[in-house]
């Protein structure tokens, strides 16, 4: 689940039409919701521009307890009405990670630097694409690397505006 909510980051759900319409309309997406406690894995928000790109920032859950986040940028296209982005370690590298709103200390950093460069390290330089599909009252995000299905990168996810209160957690 920890790589799904990386690549997940990495590119957002896509539509037919336009796949970043929830975007563009002020909505954020959220991860693996729970809707009865207002929780989510992971809330991206995207700037999206006319030309098919957009710039996106995640914050994810990484520890419940203590909360342990990350904040990642990204920036990607949509093409063929998928949105893709190149996954590159370097983003990930330099994400910011937070505990409980404050610093992470610098052993906790570590390890989860290391973990997250050994997750992602098979993954570097493909180009990660998802599509979606709905499933009920939920969406799923269909992900690809180079074109390969990776359904075991494939996240659930809702899309949400920013003031319903929202935030991360289980």
């Amino acid at each position: 689940m920890f790589e799904a909510l990386l690549i997940l980051a990495a590119t957002a759900a896509a539509q037919t039409a336009d796949p970043l319409a929830e975007a563009r309309a002020g909505k954020v997406q959220c991860m693996n919701p729970n809707r009865e406690a207002k929780t989510c894995m992971g809330i991206a928000t995207y700037t999206v521009r006319t030309d098919g790109t957009y710039d996106s920032a995640t914050t994810m859950m990484i520890i419940p307890a203590p909360l342990v986040t990350m904040e990642i940028n990204i920036s990607g296209k949509v093409e063929g009405g998928k949105v893709c982005n190149l996954v590159r370690t370097a983003d990930f590298e330099s994400a910011k990670l937070s505990m409980n709103g404050g610093a992470v200390n610098a052993a906790m950093e570590q390890a989860i630097r290391a973990q997250i460069g050994a997750s992602l390290a098979p993954m570097d330089g493909k180009t990660a694409c998802a599509t979606e599909k709905a499933d009920g009252d939920v969406m799923v995000a269909e992900a690809a690397l180079d074109g390969v299905a990776r359904p075991d990168l494939n996240q659930r996810y809702i899309w949400v505006k920013a003031d319903e209160g929202y935030k991360i957690g289980q």
